[in-house]
């Protein structure tokens, strides 16, 4: 073979293992074409994240308490789930003679708006609640009538202290409070230099000409809150007037 010939072979042989070389490199960093077509493939495989939504989030204060207009359907689960308890109860006892029966007592002429309260050691109830909040417990019963037959609308949580409790689950249940109310006649009939819009205002001196005292609860945080199946408030569930009590 004349050494042209030889030089010519040699260089093929060269070629041929630079290409092997190549190839394998490519192999094991997975850098050709198919392994950029799979990796791609796994990656748009990922699932996509659900975003949560519901209607509350973008609920604005509406009631003159400051208020949200909210619904059962509007809330999250945790919400739905603690409102579940609040229907639960206004079942249990659906009329005032069930109320009576398990020791709720008539504490208020029926409200407007807000009904008549039923609480478990009556008007005096006013001067002895704690500061805790428990779902399953609450303060008052709220009737359309201090009758025995009149049917309950909802329910209402109360608590004394400086502030409001940790309620329910987001920031929807709006607590009040009321400066005063006047007793007469062994219950409360009304507020006493309420807030603008009240519904129950009364004058100090308008009270008096029911015969009635003065009583200041503005160390009280109260809400009410209208879960009655069949009967909800077009105000929301946590509004302070039921839009059929008005």
């Amino acid at each position: 073979m004349s050494g042209e010939a030889r030089g010519n072979v040699v260089a093929a042989i060269a070629a041929v293992v630079a290409l092997i070389v190549a190839v394998s490199v490519s192999m094991l960093v997975g850098t050709g074409p198919d392994d950029a077509g799979a990796q791609t493939s796994t990656a748009s495989a990922e699932p996509a994240v659900e975003e949560v939504s519901y209607p509350a989030i973008t609920a604005v204060p509406v009631g003159h308490h400051g208020e949200y207009d909210v619904q059962y359907d509007d809330v999250p689960p945790a919400t739905k789930e603690q409102l579940d308890t609040v229907r639960a109860i206004i079942e249990r006892y659906p009329t005032g003679a069930d109320a009576i029966a398990a020791g709720y007592i008539p504490a208020t002429v029926n409200l407007k708006g807000i009904a008549s309260h039923y609480i478990k050691s009556g008007a005096i109830g006013f001067t002895t609640f704690d500061e805790t909040f428990d779902i399953n417990e609450p303060e008052a019963l709220l009737y359309d009538g201090n009758e025995p037959d009149s049917p309950i609308v909802g329910i209402s949580y109360l608590a004394a202290g400086a502030g409001a409790p940790e309620g329910f689950e987001g920031p929807w249940d709006v607590w009040h409070r009321h400066d005063a109310v006047c007793f007469a006649g062994g219950l409360v009939v009304a507020e006493v230099g309420g807030h603008e819009g009240s519904l129950i205002d009364i004058s100090a001196e308008e009270c008096a000409a029911q015969s009635g005292i003065m009583y200041p609860i503005n160390n009280l945080s109260m809400i009410h809150v209208w879960m009655k199946p069949g009967y909800p408030s077009e105000t929301g569930v946590f509004a302070h007037d039921h839009s059929d009590l008005t």
